[in-house]
């Protein structure tokens, strides 16, 4: 067999086993957590997600650190830049353009039709629970996080917005829970959401995320993008356009934007984000207002996919290439069927038809 053969077939098996290779990676820790400090020593915020050089974090007041080093238990930090959430998430000519487009071939771009198509919850890890409330931070199978997802349907139901919430259990919590709940996420997506949410708790001290809205305690939401996943740009308009609604509401409410070495399955769609309700510190009951408070507030993105332009942008510009691709071959098609470009060129340098070729537009030989 010829050699170039044999390595150009191990290149291509090493390329198809790590695209279809396992998802996880995306681990947390069982032992502590980290501290995000800035380059002054203040803390920025803190996390049980694994964290490495290159993650970034968006503060509750929008300013973007980027991680420079880990020592131990504490993440370095380097301011990047304010972030302008409403520059940001501004829908672009070409975006609307795409979109409007994309609305008049249904079936081509799933994100930009609205409809009464369901928002789906659903929880990679399962066994997640509180403390104060549950006894332990894990009750395999039933943990408590499922009744913060509930709380979160609930709130959206009651909001008029078609829910689904799976409770299918992913359990151990270890580094193939994401492996087992993408093919929960797979099943989801079946059913055309308009947004897909997987619901977790974090594991920090309670004040990390303790909140007081209208004289109640609540705990306060963190998102999660990951960083390594074509999708990221769409995810991120999405969390954007989620925060930046959620701010005018309850500022702060949302206390940051993580964006985390991994995939977290958001390679699957546009809009899906992983979303921490609290730390397992924290009671159960103020998560499930908090979950309430987020629904609420957060309502006309999660319902709405005309909200977020720039999250189904990727999208629907694929849906206005397809389109553009059609017409091109019809094109072609037509020229072929009449005669063909040399034909139609033969007839554009006669000056058939009356179009006379201006002599002002001579070539330099004939000047």
């Amino acid at each position: 067999m010829n050699k170039k053969a044999v390595v150009l077939g191990c290149v291509l098996l090493l390329v198809l086993l790590t695209l279809a290779g396992p998802v996880w990676g995306h681990t947390e820790r069982t032992d502590g957590y980290y501290t995000l400090v800035d380059a002054e020593g203040r803390r920025i915020a803190r996390t049980a997600h694994e964290v490495k050089k290159g993650d970034q974090y968006l503060t509750a007041d929008n300013k973007l650190y980027r991680v420079e080093k880990v020592e131990e238990n504490t993440a370095h930090l380097r301011f990047v830049r304010e972030v302008n959430l409403e520059a940001a998430i501004a829908p672009s000519l070409v975006t609307r353009l795409a979109s409007a487009v994309a609305r008049l071939f249904p079936g081509k771009e799933e994100y930009v039709q609205g409809g009464n198509r369901p928002v789906a919850i659903y929880h990679t890890h399962s066994a997640e629970s509180y403390v104060p409330t549950d006894g332990r931070a894990s009750i395999r199978e039933n943990g408590g996080i499922f009744r913060v997802g509930e709380a979160l349907a609930q709130a959206l139901r009651e909001r008029g917005v078609n829910v689904i919430h799976e409770k299918t259990p992913h359990d151990p919590h270890d580094a193939m829970a994401y492996d087992r709940s993408r093919r929960t996420a797979t099943e989801l997506l079946k059913k055309n959401p308009i947004a897909l949410l997987d619901i977790h708790r974090d594991a920090v001290p309670a004040d990390e995320y303790a909140d007081e809205i209208n004289n109640t305690a609540v705990t306060k939401a963190q998102l999660v993008v990951g960083r390594q996943n074509p999708n990221m740009k769409a995810n991120e308009a999405f969390a954007y356009q989620i925060k930046s609604v959620v701010d005018k509401k309850y500022p702060g409410f949302i206390k940051g934007i993580f964006y985390a070495d991994g995939k977290y399955n958001q390679d699957l769609a546009p809009r899906l984000l992983l979303v921490e309700m609290g730390s397992h510190t924290n009671s159960r009951e103020e998560a499930e207002r908090g979950a309430a408070i987020f629904a609420a507030a957060a309502k006309e993105v999660l319902a709405n996919p005309g909200a977020s332009n720039r999250a189904v942008g990727a999208g629907a510009t694929r849906a206005l290439l397809w389109i553009v691709g059609l017409l091109a071959v019809g094109v072609a098609i037509y020229f072929a069927i009449n005669g063909g470009f040399d034909k139609i060129r033969t007839g554009l340098g006669s000056g058939g038809g009356g179009n006379d070729v201006d002599t002002d537009q001579q070539s330099p030989k004939e000047e």
